[in-house]
C-alpha cells in the first residue's frame, strides 16, 4: 500500500501549483508533500526528487506524481530506485520526444524574457473550467528558471528519449487531454506506452489545458479521484473519460 504522495510540479511554478488538487489526495493518503523543486537541470532536480522519495519510502513505498516536465522528471528519478521505495509513477500532460520545427527567433526572445502579454498566452494554458481569477493569480506566481531549464523549452526535443528504453518496473499512469495546446497529446500518449502506463485520457470535446488538471477545481477533483484509483486498486485498466 502507498504510505505516501510526492507531487512534482513543472516548469516555472512551485509547489503551490497543486493547492487545488492536494486535498483531494490527502483524503485517500495519509501523507501528501508538494515541495518546491529547483535546480539548475533536469538531472540535479531528479536527484532531489529521489532523496525525497527515498525520504519518505520509511513509511511506505511512495507514489511520484509530477505535471508536464515533472512528469518527466518523476520518471527518471523512478528509473533510479526500486519498486519497494517507488511503487507508483503518475504522468500528467509530460511532453515527450520530438518537437516538430524550430521556435521562432523572436518568438524564443519573447518566452525567455517574459514578454508575450498573459491575455495571449493564458488561453494556450488554460481552458473556461479554469476561473479566469484562477488564472490571472497562477501568472502572477510564475518564477523564472535556469538557463539550462529554459534552454528545454527550444531543443527540438523536449528531452531525450534515449532517458527511456524500456518500461519501468513502477506500475505507471499517464493523464492527459487530447485538447492540450502546450504538449501535443500524442507526445503523453507516446511515453505512456514507452512507460508501459495505463492512460486516463479527457476527451478532445471537454476542451482540457495544460494546467487545468491542478488549477481547475472540477478538473483537479476529477484527476485526483483518477490517481487514488490508480494506485490503490491494483486491478486498473487502460482507459479515460469522454
Amino acid at each position: 500500500m502507498v504510505g505516501s504522495i510526492l507531487l512534482v510540479h513543472g516548469y516555472g511554478v512551485r509547489g503551490s501549483f497543486w493547492e487545488k488538487l492536494q486535498p483531494h489526495l490527502q483524503r485517500g493518503v495519509e501523507t501528501v508533500a508538494a515541495p518546491d523543486f529547483e535546480g539548475t537541470s533536469p538531472q540535479q532536480i531528479a536527484a532531489q526528487i529521489e532523496q525525497l522519495a527515498r525520504s519518505h519510502a520509511a513509511a511506505g513505498p511512495v507514489a511520484l506524481v509530477g505535471h508536464s516536465l515533472g512528469g518527466i522528471l518523476c520518471a527518471l528519478a523512478a528509473s533510479r530506485v526500486d519498486p519497494a521505495i517507488v511503487s507508483h509513477l503518475v504522468v500528467i500532460a509530460a511532453p515527450f520526444g520530438g518537437r516538430a520545427g524550430s521556435v521562432n527567433p523572436i518568438l524564443r526572445f519573447l518566452i525567455r524574457f517574459r514578454l508575450l502579454p498573459q491575455f495571449v498566452v493564458r488561453p494556450r494554458f488554460f481552458s473556461p473550467a479554469t476561473r479566469l481569477a484562477d488564472q490571472k493569480r497562477w501568472f502572477r506566481r510564475a518564477v523564472p528558471e535556469s538557463p539550462e531549464l529554459q534552454g528545454i523549452l527550444f531543443n527540438s526535443e523536449w528531452f531525450p528519449v534515449a532517458a527511456f528504453t524500456a518500461p519501468l518496473p513502477q506500475r505507471s499512469l499517464a493523464v492527459y487531454s487530447r485538447a492540450d495546446r502546450i504538449v501535443d497529446p500524442a507526445a503523453t500518449q507516446q511515453f505512456a506506452r514507452m512507460l508501459g502506463a495505463h492512460e486516463y485520457v479527457f476527451d478532445q470535446q471537454r476542451g482540457i489545458g495544460h494546467n487545468d488538471f491542478a488549477a481547475s477545481d472540477s478538473i483537479a477533483k476529477e484527476t485526483a479521484a483518477a490517481i487514488l484509483a490508480f494506485i490503490n486498486d491494483d486491478q486498473t485498466g487502460t482507459g479515460g473519460t469522454s
